[in-house]
């Protein structure tokens, strides 16, 4: 994809502390989901019906296995689009990830997987793989990022149109019902979860309901030891002496005035969260962020 896709996200640089690292990986919710999903690719080659536990099957649920409802999404047949599809998840997870932080994302995610499997369940559905939580997660970065550019210079609201039209002439063609119901039920999650969540604030149409996780902690810049905000714009010296590199040439006056009107709006980000950004706030951090890179 590189050189193909032009989107810049000034926002995911403030994304929460990750569960734990590996290495020097950085294990948030989207790269764990994504980790073990990976993992359940290896479990179906080993024996498949050691995932028969994490399906969603209708009449399993009925019958007290309610579990099933949020495990759907973890078994996985080792194909080439499954690969894909999980490649997909954890670049759009991220990026969702830091704009709400990992406790925030990881109860998105089990709305968006929840809701929908109980819709399955009463339309005597069997679901599993990351495929449908996928497509929800791309269709909110979508919705938060409309004119993202893609392949081709094609704006995102325009894939995100061709992917569901797809799906849905897909789903009408083979005369199903059901599963059309279902997909339109996890995209009608995907965007009242994201509303609630403070994303697609270009979608005011959309109604903000109460969910659970959605009042946590909001994504805030790293803080190092004693305190102190630690942001992109600092610089610190390592070693100081004659052999030490020569000072920059002092920036220009506009260019420090935009660098004092970003520090504003990264500020305020940190008292109040992305949520209190105005749209209009938003375009001016995304341009300045550029300006300044």
């Amino acid at each position: 994809m590189a050189g193909r896709f032009s989107y810049s996200s000034p926002e995911s640089r403030y994304g929460g502390t990750p569960w734990f690292k590996v290495g020097d990986i950085d294990v948030g919710t989207a790269v764990l989901v994504a980790g073990v999903c990976v993992l359940s690719m290896f479990v179906w080659a080993i024996d498949s019906s050691l995932l028969e536990p994490l399906v969603l099957d209708a009449s399993a649920v009925r019958s007290g296995q309610i579990w099933r409802l949020a495990t759907w999404p973890f078994a996985n047949a080792p194909d080439f689009w499954t690969i894909i599809t999980i490649a997909i998840f954890w670049y759009f997870g991220r990026e969702l990830e830091g704009l709400l932080g990992r406790n925030r994302f990881a109860w998105f995610l089990l709305i968006l997987a929840v809701v929908p499997a109980i819709f399955a369940t009463m339309l005597d559905l069997n679901v599993y793989g990351l495929e449908y939580l996928e497509l929800g997660i791309f269709m909110v970065f979508i919705a938060e990022h409309p004119t993202a550019r893609f392949f081709f210079n094609i704006p995102g609201w325009v894939i995100g149109a061709v992917i569901v039209g797809l799906q849905v002439l897909q789903l009408v063609g083979a005369r199903d019902g059901a599963g059309l119901v279902f997909l339109l039920v996890l995209l009608a999650t995907a965007g009242l979860a994201a509303r609630s969540f403070g994303l697609a604030t270009q979608l005011p149409f959309i109604p903000k309901l109460p969910m659970p996780g959605a009042g946590a902690e909001r994504s805030s810049p790293k803080r190092r030891k004693g305190g102190a905000t630690t942001k992109s714009r600092s610089r610190q010296t390592v070693v100081e002496g004659p052999w030490a590199a020569p000072s920059p040439t002092q920036p220009s006056p506009d260019a420090l005035a935009a660098q004092a009107e970003l520090d504003g709006l990264l500020d305020k980000i940190s008292a109040g969260g992305l949520d209190s950004l105005s749209s209009d706030e938003k375009k001016r951090l995304n341009e300045l962020s550029k300006r300044l890179r």
